[in-house]
């Protein structure tokens, strides 16, 4: 997996708007409070303990968030993107998460481009 540092260099190559693997792949859990902070709407909502909840339809074998719409790896998109709770603004194109959920999908999962030399192995 690419570390933190590298994912800014792999992005240009990933397209979220073309993947939805994240949203597919994990469960979407998050402190119950984040729920009115953000105003997601309580239908798409599902408690999984007195302190956490999840993003509905994440907490299944085979999950996939409900908010979710279209098809993964040709286009999707988030129904509720500016409310998304913080599991979601956290994930990043091509970071580790994104990375192992593209690989869980079956979906193309890029190489990791090399790691920069430092200063001492160039000279």
């Amino acid at each position: 997996m690419a570390p933190p540092e590298r994912a800014s260099q792999l992005a240009p190559q990933l397209d979220c708007q073309h993947c939805g693997a994240c949203c597919s792949a994990f469960r979407v859990s998050f402190y119950w409070a984040e729920a009115d902070v953000f105003g997601l709407p309580e239908e798409m909502i599902e408690r999984v303990t007195p302190l956490y909840s999840c993003m509905a339809g994440t907490n299944a074998s085979a999950p996939r968030c409900v908010a979710l719409t279209g098809t993964l790896g040709e286009g999707v998109s988030c129904s509720i993107y500016a409310q998304r709770p913080s599991p979601c603004r956290e994930v990043q194109t091509g970071d580790a998460q994104c990375l192992r959920a593209r690989s869980l999908k079956g979906l193309d999962v890029l190489t990791p481009l090399p790691a920069p030399r430092d200063a001492a192995a160039r000279s």
